[in-house]
């Protein structure tokens, strides 16, 4: 009985030995990743936060956004509309660090709050080893936005919103990215102190930064704006004409197969045992004929 129980442990001792042989391990990621701001944490939308930390998983950053009216997978920081869980990226140096500077204020921020958001980092290679830090982001009390947020070539654009108390008018310059100037606009702010200005958006598609001044006010407002490209129409496929068929093709004499049959060897064979049997019968009668006699 004892040997027959120590005969069982073993071989249920073997039997899970090789079941554990035959799982693979599970690879560890080696390495971390890190994320920190520099300054308070108290930003105006529209201001620039510098990110960095440290990356020893791999040689890419991958960093992106969330809170407060964003998909709770991240947004790229330059794109809040974009692809749920996608980010931009920042390259990661010979020691193991990176950072990233997010220029709010270029792009559509109409859909950030006076709120916390969560900025989360991965490495590029690894996006389950995850880190994140918030940073308190306030709605300026005095602002531009432009509508639409993404025009295209042609469109007309409104330059709209609130200036300093006391500032009478408003000056808007557009500039490429090169700081050249390519408009100038007045445009007169109500006593509430709002202002819009409409114009005809005929610049070349890129990026362009929107600056609102006046010499009475102490912070200049500046709006990133980004001028799409016109969408070319495709002209659909023509429709194919079908082919005309030959006639030489359409009347032409169709060959006839004959099919020619081919007698089974069960058939032969019991043909063969049926004709033997009736000539075998014959033989009898005749004999029996001939005795009678």
């Amino acid at each position: 009985m004892v040997t027959t129980l120590v005969k069982s442990f073993f071989l249920a001792f073997c039997l899970l030995c090789a079941v554990m042989c035959l799982v693979p391990p599970v690879a560890a990621v080696n390495g971390t990743i890190t994320i920190a701001y520099r300054g308070s944490g108290g930003n105006y939308i529209g201001d620039t936060i510098i990110f960095d930390g440290k990356n020893t998983i791999g040689n890419t950053t991958l960093i992106k956004m969330s809170g407060l009216g964003l998909p709770p997978e991240g947004v790229p920081l330059y794109d809040l509309s974009g692809t749920p869980g996608s980010g931009n990226i920042a390259a990661v140096d010979a020691n193991g660090m990176w950072t990233f500077s997010w220029y709010s204020y270029l792009g559509d921020t109409s859909k950030l709050q006076t709120s916390r958001y969560t900025f989360i980092v991965s490495d590029l290679s690894s996006p389950d080893q995850t880190a994140t830090t918030s940073v308190m982001l306030k709605k300026p009390e005095f602002y531009m936005i432009a509508q639409p947020a993404s025009p295209g070539v042609g469109d007309y654009i409104t330059i709209q919103g609130m200036a300093e108390r006391g500032v009478s008018s408003m000056k808007i310059d557009v500039l490429d990215t090169s700081g050249t100037v390519i408009h100038t606009f007045m445009s007169p702010v109500s006593y509430d102190g709002s202002f819009a200005h409409s114009f005809h958006g005929d610049m070349s598609p890129g990026q362009y930064n929107v600056i609102g001044s006046n010499p009475s006010m102490k912070k200049n407002l500046v709006l990133g704006l980004t001028v799409a490209a016109p969408v070319t129409a495709t002209a659909p496929p023509p429709i194919p004409t079908p082919a005309t068929p030959d006639p030489a093709e359409t009347t032409g004499t169709v060959p006839v197969t004959t099919v020619q049959q081919t007698p089974s060897r069960i058939g032969i064979a019991s043909a063969t045992i049926i004709l033997s049997l009736c000539l075998f019968g014959a033989v009898l009668v005749v004999r029996s004929g001939m005795k009678h006699k």
